[in-house]
């Protein structure tokens, strides 16, 4: 454990390589203004034993002259380094968080599948922020403190070999208590940072779904107090293990602190007994006292920093999992575009999947779908309809077997001419918190206003854009909760259109809307599906009565394949599927 801490702390202070020119400036410039800093008690001597001793009052203005040069020197010495350390600081910071979030958009559907929202999120905020502090603020803190106690160390034996030695004896011992308290609080700062993770993640999750929280409360608020106790419990676990930290803390630094301030009791009797055997001079004591500040002075810092490295390193442990997460979607070094024009065939040959490989949701399935074929998916829940749709945008490889766009295996592609020509809408669309216009032009940011208006006016949302308040800069709200779902899934539907795919996939695209709302997306279907080849997973009879070609998925396999009418005439599962939504109709219908 030692080791791999040490291991990520290295790690941590490797990520400071880019910035080494500022940090090495910034380097020189904290030398400068700590010999500066260390200077004053030294004109004490020259002011006491000299110029008192012989009343040598231009002697000591000149040596009061050199103090305010010395304290002006030091002043802009620091003032230049702070600047220097905050601008690396906050540049590390943004590298660091971008580098964090351009991984995760790179990971596969897998990786989120297994992930917390709100523990990502931690992870790139807080963990991040934590970093910072410690890398930044923290080493310079160390450092500075390192060159005062290593100065004053020198200076104390330089004018006094003796006092000087017994003077720093007790911080070996601060030493040794300060190693001995990181070994003992570091599982208590990791467990912190993963309990902190999974309070972010419950509450991000919880406020997400707030409309289903206060929708679902039984009695007298039972499901609000339900969630409440949730997040009181993992609040209380942070609570406990925080107190932890904190009581080895207050344990530990104020034996710390007494052990080191024996060095004060050592410098008084010491230098007393030493100037009244002639060994010693006042002016010399007095500077010891002067220098006292910055030798037992430090000592908090330096146990606050070690505190601090702590929690970093395991922030840092956090972040790296992320960064060290493999990605198991990647583009080949020698992808190649789609070449153009492009068709939009479609093939699947003997491909197998599963999300956990000993348990395959797909079998040895293999499909072709010629270009601007329109294909309904049909099928019980889990047996793999949205699956074939996420492999052929590559959220997922097969484990085996091959998946084809105009005859070239998507592997081959580079990612963006493959989710240019294949684009996927989910069931729910998802709207940013921001504008109308930024949501739809999503993909394609540089449409002109009639190409936006065309759109649209094709996924028959431009009445309702109009008669927003804002209309087109009208902020639909975080997910687009300032809309309805039909309104939602217009607006999704005139973003595909902007982007304007060879291959269009629809998954579930009128399950969530009403069915007041259900007629007007299904026309908008029909506007977007002219001319593509798409495959449409579908629970509506109505969208697979009217595509060209029906699959019915079970079990991972295809156990049927036809146009409609001749499946409806087999009398197989196609047609109990029908019957079944009839029957299903007929008992909803008002009597």
């Amino acid at each position: 454990m030692p080791e791999a801490s040490a291991g990520v702390t290295r790690r941590l202070y490797g990520l400071l390589t880019p910035y080494r020119r500022v940090v090495g400036l910034g380097l020189g410039l904290l030398v400068g203004s700590v010999v500066a800093e260390l200077y004053p008690p030294l004109v004490w001597i020259r002011v006491v034993d000299h110029g008192i001793a012989q009343r040598d009052w231009p002697f000591i203005a000149g040596q009061l002259a050199l103090l305010v040069v010395v304290f002006g020197v030091q002043q802009g010495l620091s003032a230049w380094r702070g600047i220097l350390l905050e601008r690396a600081g906050q540049r590390l910071t943004l590298d660091l968080r971008l580098a964090v979030y351009r991984k995760l958009q790179g990971q596969s559907a897998e990786y989120f599948e297994s992930q917390r929202t709100g523990d990502l999120i931690a992870r790139v905020t807080g963990d991040v922020d934590a970093i910072q502090d410690v890398l930044v603020r923290g080493t310079d803190s160390v450092l500075a403190n390192a060159l005062r106690l290593v100065g004053v160390v020198g200076i104390f034996i330089a004018l006094n070999p003796v006092l000087g030695l017994l003077t720093t004896l007790p911080m070996l011992g601060v030493g040794a208590l300060l190693w001995r308290y990181t070994r003992t609080v570091r599982p208590a700062y990791r467990a912190a940072r993963t309990r902190l993770g999974d309070l972010t993640a419950l509450i991000t999750d919880r406020l997400s779904g707030m409309r289903v929280v206060q929708a679902h409360a039984r009695e007298a608020h039972a499901r609000e107090a339900h969630e409440m106790a949730r997040v009181e419990a993992l609040g209380r676990e942070l609570y406990d293990v925080q107190v932890r930290a904190v009581t080895l803390r207050n344990r530990s630094f104020p034996l710390a602190r007494f052990v080191g301030n024996l060095g004060n009791v050592i410098m008084l009797g010491g230098g007393a007994w030493l100037i009244m055997a002639g060994q010693f001079t006042i002016g010399g004591l007095l500077a010891y006292r002067g220098y006292g500040r910055y030798f037992y002075g430090p000592l908090d810092d330096l146990v606050g920093i070690a505190d601090l490295l702590q929690r970093a390193e395991a922030s840092g442990r956090r972040v790296f999992e992320v960064l060290d997460a493999p990605v198991t979607i990647q583009e080949k070094p020698d992808a190649r575009p789609l070449p153009e024009p492009v068709r939009g065939e479609v093939e699947f040959v003997g491909v197998t999947f599963g999300y956990d490989p000993g348990r395959p949701v797909l079998q040895d399935v293999t499909l072709r779908v010629p270009a601007g074929q329109r294909v309904a998916i049909l099928g019980e829940s889990g047996a793999g309809k949205s699956t074939l749709l996420g492999l052929v945008t590559r959220l997922h490889d097969p484990q085996s077997g091959t998946v084809r766009l105009d005859g070239i295996d998507v592997r081959d592609l580079t990612l963006g001419s493959l989710r240019r020509t294949a684009v996927t809408m989910p069931q729910d669309t998802f709207l940013f918190h921001d504008t109308v216009r930024v949501n739809v032009t999503y993909a394609r940011p540089d449409a002109d206003p009639a190409q936006l208006e065309a759109a649209l006016r094709a996924a028959h949302a431009l009445d309702f854009v109009q008669a927003l308040p804002d209309g087109l800069d009208t902020v639909v709200g975080e997910r687009g909760v300032k809309l309805s779902g039909g309104q939602r899934q217009r607006l999704g539907i005139a973003r595909t259109l902007l982007a304007d795919p060879a291959v269009l996939l629809l998954d579930e695209p009128t399950s969530a809307v009403d069915a007041e709302s259900e007629a007007q997306v299904t026309l908008a279907l029909q506007e977007i599906m002219r001319g593509r080849t798409t495959l449409i997973v579908t629970h509506r009879l109505s969208l697979a009565r009217g595509a060209d070609r029906v699959l019915v998925v079970a079990d991972g396999k295809i156990v049927e394949d036809g146009p409609p009418d001749v499946l409806r005439r087999q009398n197989g599962a196609f047609s109990a599927l029908e019957r079944a939504a009839l029957q299903l109709e007929t008992a909803s219908s008002p009597a």
